[in-house]
């Protein structure tokens, strides 16, 4: 099941004001990674483009 990714601002409002549960934050934390990840694969993919390396 894919949910939606609060925004960092928003899930910490959220937390704060306990409308979400501790597995509900630990699921948006885990979204924010898999994203921070996949950012990072791509940025390193286009560094090596712009460095001409394999």
């Amino acid at each position: 099941m894919i949910s939606k990714r609060y925004d960092l601002s928003e899930l910490i409002k959220r937390w704060e004001r306990e409308q979400i549960t501790t597995e509900q934050a630990i699921g948006q934390i885990l979204l924010w990674l898999v994203a921070l990840v996949e950012q990072m694969a791509k940025i390193e993919i286009n560094n090596r483009k712009a460095n001409n390396l394999p």
